[in-house]
């Protein structure tokens, strides 16, 4: 009878094992979207590059969230679409003023929902009396992929490479 007892255990095993669902499989890893993510922003900032000879500010305003935070030199920061639009429309405004800009290098997440691009700028204006001037500097803009699956700068900032003039004594 041991014997009998044993092969049924055995059988019941045997069986229980076979009918067991099998482990499920690992989730596949999320895609690596970083580089279609990375051409993309380079795509974005080059675009804007090019409408910014137009100094319009609608277009400008265009390439940002509507939670932008604009970081331009010697003023306050620009929290928002208004506080950006302030900032950049008076800006934009300087008699003068040619931007251009060249993107250096462009990084994104893996997930392809963020990434950042910076480079160097080149800018001519004149000042109040009308004397032309010139600067040059580096940039870095922070992208954000939108729902619709387009690229916006959440963060923007921009600094001169031109030591600043000495304050008269």
């Amino acid at each position: 009878m041991r014997r009998s007892s044993l092969l049924v255990a055995g059988f019941v095993l045997a069986l229980a094992s076979c009918s067991s669902p099998a482990p499920a499989p690992a989730p596949a890893p999320p895609a690596d979207d970083h580089s279609a993510a990375e051409a993309a922003i380079r795509a974005a900032d080059d675009q804007w590059a090019k409408s910014a000879a137009d100094n319009n500010l609608d277009t400008w305003m265009s390439y940002y969230t509507d939670d932008v935070a604009v970081l331009p030199p010697n003023e306050p920061i620009a929290i928002g679409r208004e506080a950006a639009r302030k900032s950049l429309g008076a800006f934009l405004a300087t008699p003068g003023l040619k931007v251009s800009w060249k993107t250096m290098r462009v990084e994104a997440a893996k997930s392809g929902e963020l990434g950042y691009s910076y480079g160097t700028y080149e800018m001519a204006l004149k000042d109040p009396k009308g004397k032309p001037l010139s600067d040059h500097g580096k940039y870095l803009e922070a992208w954000r992929k939108q729902p619709d699956g387009n690229w916006k700068c959440v963060a923007d900032m921009f600094s001169s490479d031109l030591v600043s003039p000495t304050p008269a004594k």
